[in-house]
């Protein structure tokens, strides 16, 4: 009798038997799951070790056990974000959090009326249509979830934590969950879930880049939703569709297409033929997903409606890449947890930021897969495709398209190299002398790379180079076959892979807090003990509660036109007027905000930085706006102006003449407008208005300004400091009039002669918000039936084995 394999406590044909690929398709746990009659597995007898449930590498079985493995995930998962919370209590509250999602989150929070957020913010200037910008959610019914959560604190830092955590879970036990389904063993998946949902580019720059965090912790279930012989797959499948769509983050799609490629490959190849597609659970997968598009469809309509009136950053126009934001090809596929890696200049020549690492022992992890063998296994080719474009596209040119930086596709290759090597290894593991040499040089060059970027910390490379090669000693003596099964040689082993995989975020974090001293020193300054140096503005002089900034700011519950030209070292905070959208906390609008695209037309008349800073040359600004009789300047300016006492003497010599000072601060002066134009109209001709009735906010079911007109016997024109975009509307009296634009850039409404005090109503109702209602509802009905077609056909047994319906979700 043969000896009891330790990978699987089983005899050696049995164990060949089960391995993936090695003689034949594991037909019980992918083919049939598409309609395809299930052969019968091969028997075997089972150890006393593997009816203990004492397996090494492979998952366990039953329920309870099931349970026990995500139980145990989301205890060393929160246990891991405690820890990190207590390190570092603003990890997450930083740059981008600060000043654009963080705020935008909880204000739109604040604005839901009947469940749904405001579709357009008028006095927030280009930055106001909440529509367009998809990062937002405005038309996406899972933000909204997600906006009257944040109502729950006016802590900022818990609204951040709280965030961060719910990303987290959901990449990580989605991640679980695909390894599981690929037989992967639960030590391992849950070692690989934790190495995935605290990788580099995750939390470093994930934590500012909100909707990053959101997209991708939705990749693994969409896979699994794709691949998985459960009922509840097509329900996942639509959901996840949904979340990707409308994530906020367009990057990610090419992602999602390239799992379907591949498990369109996988399923076709595994049966024969194409027609397994058109089995039900198929069929259910494919209603499941369209359902999905048509949720999504709201909010990707009105960006591509938005699209024609939009900009973003142009080619290189000399050699069509500035090479900004390419990442290093070495660093890509050797990242470790305290490489610095090469971003060409994004953050500085070298980025202060250990965003290369994943999972310690998935690139050294990859030397014990025979990969020849493992590609015919299920899931290897969809890891590998996807994994392979994901590191492509970390070296397209800065500028593709819409598409910009592509250093930020990092974050697809962290998730998808550990499962492709862990996949891979439960499929054909093969260990030699030679193999485990290979290894080893794969964490000596981890290492030496790591050392070469930033040889000052010496120390510390070393030591997570000694680490990385003690999880891998702890990955063979677990997985390795030999004689027996000893349990206390494979758990403790196992245990150690646990462990380094879980504690590798706390090594880079505790790198940036001695490099953060050490800058300190070398700058004689004084700053915060035991706080990491972050690549990207820390923000530390901001506050973290909605009182603090309310206590902060010049101006709450108001709005106002502010002109600045560039914002000091503290984002504002110390003159009161903060950068991008941090003003929405005291609910004040300053006539810009964040943004990710600007308003084409617009800004070349009033250019914003991405921060919202005035960056238009005065002379611009004063040209005449068109036919309007009036400059830009005074076009685009609300009654009420706060200028930046060190804006150019060109506008402050303006305003000291054509306005009024109101008051005055340390580093704004208030200026007033007294004029006979009411609300957002700052130009008229041949148009009399009486009165404005304007919403400060513009929801899809009201106008967002109604105005009593006169005209005389010529007719006339008004025009608004209002932005043009597709979707707005007027009537006059209940009927329609055109509406037009100044040179493409604000509103324009021509109105007919002899109208005596006629109402006229505008109206902003873009094409998602027109089909919210009936996509929403037919896509709903058609997940929920996918599903339901999904359990009527499990329930005949013409899809779901045997085996699968015992463990069903």
């Amino acid at each position: 009798m043969r000896a009891a394999d330790p990978a699987g406590a089983l005899p050696e044909s049995s164990h060949r038997a089960l391995r993936f690929g090695e003689e034949g398709r594991d037909v019980t746990a992918h083919t049939q799951q598409l309609g395809r009659p299930a052969l019968p597995p091969v028997p075997a007898p089972v150890s006393a070790a593997r009816a203990a449930g004492v397996v090494a590498g492979h998952r366990l079985s039953g329920r309870g056990a099931s349970l026990g493995t995500y139980a145990a995930y989301l205890v060393l998962q929160m246990l891991q974000l405690f820890v990190l919370s207590r390190l570092a209590p603003r990890f997450f509250w930083l740059d981008d959090s600060q000043g654009q999602f963080g705020p935008m989150l909880w204000w739109l929070g604040q604005q839901l009326e009947g469940g749904r957020p405001p579709i357009m913010a008028p006095e927030l200037g280009m930055a106001g249509n909440l529509a367009a910008d998809m990062q937002y959610g405005a038309l996406d019914p899972l933000h909204w979830g997600l906006m009257a959560l944040s109502r729950l604190t006016d802590d900022f830092l818990v609204m951040s934590w709280g965030f961060a955590a719910l990303c987290v879970v959901l990449l990580g036990t989605g991640v679980l969950t695909v390894l599981r389904h690929y037989g992967v063993g639960d030590w391992l998946a849950i070692a690989g879930s934790l190495g995935v949902a605290s990788s580099g580019f995750l939390l470093w720059y994930g934590g500012s880049w909100w909707p990053l965090m959101w997209s991708v912790a939705w990749l693994p279930w969409f896979w699994w939703g794709l691949a998985a012989p459960r009922r509840s797959a097509p329900l996942v499948l639509g959901v996840a569709t949904w979340a990707l769509l409308a994530s906020g983050n367009p990057y990610v799609l090419f992602f999602a297409l390239a799992l379907v490629g591949g498990q369109v490959f996988e399923q076709i190849r595994d049966a024969g033929s194409w027609r397994v597609l058109l089995q039900p659970l198929g069929v259910a997968r494919t209603g499941a997903a369209v359902g999905g598009l048509l949720l999504a469809l709201p909010t990707l309509l009105a960006t591509v409606e938005t699209s024609p009136y939009m900009s973003r950053l142009d080619p290189d126009p000399l050699v069509g890449n500035a090479a900004f934001g390419v990442t290093n090809l070495a660093d890509v596929l050797l990242g470790g947890p305290t490489l610095l890696g090469q971003t060409n200049s994004f953050g500085g020549t070298l980025p202060l930021v250990p965003a290369m690492y994943t999972m310690v022992v998935a690139v050294a992890a990859a030397a014990f897969v025979d990969w020849r063998r493992a590609l015919r296994a299920p899931g290897v080719v969809t890891a590998g495709v996807v994994y392979a474009l994901a590191v492509v596209f970390t070296q397209l040119p800065t500028v593709v398209a819409m598409f910009r930086y592509p250093f930020r596709y990092l974050v697809v290759v962290q998730i998808m190299l550990p499962l492709l090597v862990l996949i891979g290894l439960r499929a054909a593991p093969r260990f030699s002398r030679g193999r485990l040499a290979a290894a080893g040089g794969l964490v000596l060059a981890q290492t030496l790379l790591a050392v070469f970027r930033a040889p000052v910390f010496l120390s510390w490379h070393v030591l997570a180079g000694a680490l990385t090669a003690l999880a891998v000693a702890g990955l063979v003596v677990a997985l390795r076959p030999g004689e027996a099964i000893d349990r206390r040689r494979t758990w403790p082993a196992a245990a150690v892979v646990v462990a380094i995989s879980w504690s590798a975020v706390f090594l880079g974090e505790q790198m940036m807090v001695s490099l953060q001293e050490r800058k300190n020193a070398l700058d004689g300054a004084a700053a915060d003990a035991d706080v990491p140096l972050r690549n990207l503005p820390a923000g530390r002089e901001l506050g973290t509660t909605v009182p603090a900034y309310q206590e902060r700011s010049l101006r709450t519950g108001t709005s106002a036109t502010v002109i600045d030209y560039g914002f000091d070292g503290d984002m504002g905070w110390s003159d009161g007027v903060l950068r991008s959208n941090g003003n929405l906390v005291a609910d004040f609008l300053t006539g810009t905000g964040s943004y990710a695209v600007w308003h084409a037309a617009l800004n070349e008349r009033w250019c914003r930085t991405y921060e919202g800073a005035t960056c238009q040359d005065p002379a611009e600004l004063l040209s005449p706006a068109g036919d309007t009789g009036t400059s830009w300047l005074e076009l685009l300016s609300e009654d009420t102006v706060l200028l930046d006492r060190e804006a150019p003497e060109a506008l402050t010599d303006h305003f000291a003449r054509e306005w009024t000072v109101a008051e005055e601060s340390n580093a704004y002066v208030e200026y007033r407008r007294e004029d006979d134009l009411p609300g957002r109209i700052t130009a008229a001709s041949g148009v009399t208005v009486a009165a404005a009735d304007e919403a400060r906010v513009v929801r899809g079911d009201e106008p967002l300004g109604a105005y009593t007109v006169s005209t005389g016997a010529d007719g006339g024109w008004l025009a608004f400091r209002l932005p043009y975009w597709p979707g707005l509307t007027a009537t006059l009296d209940g009927e329609q009039v055109a509406v037009g634009a100044v040179e493409d850039a604000v509103l324009r409404i021509e109105l007919p002669a002899g109208v005596a005090a006629g109402t006229l109503e505008v109206s902003y109702a873009p094409l998602g918000e027109r089909l919210l209602l009936p996509a929403t509802g037919v896509g709903a009905l058609l997940v929920v039936v996918a599903w339901g077609w999904a359990v009527v056909a499990g329930r005949r047994g013409a899809d779901v084995p045997a085996a699968a319906r015992r463990d069903e979700w």
